[in-house]
């Protein structure tokens, strides 16, 4: 009888193991499936921090002070913003922060363009309102001709949408750490806990090695 007892308990293990991704963190403070998903069935092999966004998304807006304190916080870690067009009034904010990375004057444009849809409450309507903003940054109207006509911005703009999908966002902004673990802000439900998840889940599991170099 024990012996049989021994056995299903193995065999309940084993069933409630099932579907759980190999290697998975199983984090005490954060509950899997409500405050953050599981997305890929590892992590990157660097510590990185994606902020899926976009410029017409007031919350996204919201969430800049929050961002910059992560990226602060969080020096060691790769902070990468991902433009999303979760609808097609948004592709051509998705235009602009390539346009503005590829000329190199992010460090310009990402606030300024914030400010002029959200404060100024001045959204860009075409591709000759998007021309004119970089010019009045200062960009040269050949250089954002041929950045703006280019197969690398039509790239760029396919593969973000690509990746967004592959990532399950369905929404904005959203946080994705390592390539593997999505967080749920609303559940969060605080910019303290957003931080204590991303830095949690920012840290690269080693167990595996370790575990290998013992034995």
């Amino acid at each position: 009888m024990k012996l049989y007892q021994n056995a299903m308990g193995l065999l309940m293990l084993g069933v409630g193991l099932i579907g759980l991704p190999a290697s998975a963190k199983q984090s005490p403070n954060f509950e899997q499936g409500t405050e953050y998903q599981i997305i890929a069935p590892k992590e990157s092999e660097k510590p990185i921090i994606e902020e899926f966004f976009n410029y017409a998304c007031g919350a996204c807006f919201s969430m800049e002070k929050l961002a910059s304190e992560i990226q602060n916080e969080n020096p060691g870690v790769e902070f990468k913003l991902i433009p999303v067009e979760l609808n097609p009034s948004w592709k051509i904010y998705v235009k602009a922060y390539y346009i503005g990375e590829k000329l190199a004057v992010l460090d310009k444009s990402h606030m300024a363009l914030f400010r002029r849809i959200h404060v100024d409450k001045k959204p860009i309507r075409n591709d000759d309102d998007l021309k004119d903003f970089y010019v009045s940054l200062g960009v040269d109207a050949a250089e954002y001709d041929k950045v703006a006509k280019s197969f690398w911005l039509n790239t760029q703009i396919r593969m973000s949408k690509q990746y967004a999908m592959k990532s399950k966002v369905i929404g904005t902004p959203t946080f994705v750490i390592n390539k593997r673990y999505k967080l749920e802000n609303k559940e969060l439900g605080s910019g303290d806990r957003i931080k204590q998840a991303i830095r949690e889940f920012s840290q690269i599991d080693t167990a595996p090695a370790e575990q290998a170099t013992e034995q």
